[in-house]
């Protein structure tokens, strides 16, 4: 028999996962956390579980602006990494002219870019986010030297 998809216990997962993973620091990193703006942003980022990925990004990107939202994190039932990847290639290519990133974190990713394992198990998440936000937290990062110097 199949493992039935549960949407509200998967979306707690996330949450925290989010909250008390990615926020926090982490010795491989210098002490850093693997985002380290994610806290401040904590109340302007929703978690939505969906069925279908790619039915639901299209509305994500036309509304993370409208209803002033810096990040949505979107989790659903376990899919193939390939298919995801060319998925959120393709939203990217459609949304590269508007302020709107979108980042697949997934199971079976084998190198993530920073050097520990920090994958959620449960399910892929697509993060779409609010470019200029993610971009001046990079430039932040970058300029400080101590997250970038980790990546591989």
């Amino acid at each position: 028999m199949a493992k039935m998809f549960n949407g509200i216990v998967l979306r707690e997962q996330i949450l925290k996962f989010v909250r008390h993973y990615i926020t926090k620091p982490q010795k491989k990193i210098g002490g850093m956390a693997i985002c380290p703006f994610a806290k401040q942003y904590l109340s302007d980022i929703e978690v939505i579980v969906v069925e279908d990925y790619a039915k639901h990004i299209d509305t994500v990107c036309q509304l993370i602006h409208p209803l002033h939202v810096e990040a949505v994190v979107i989790g659903g039932p376990m899919q193939d990494y390939d298919e995801m990847y060319s998925m959120v290639a393709r939203f990217n290519k459609r949304y590269h002219k508007r302020d709107i990133e979108i980042l697949l974190m997934h199971p079976d990713t084998e190198e993530p870019p920073l050097p520990l394992n920090y994958n959620f198990k449960h399910s892929p998440l697509v993060i779409v986010q609010k470019r200029s936000t993610l971009q001046k937290a990079r430039n932040i990062l970058e300029k400080s030297g101590r997250y970038y110097k980790y990546y591989k």
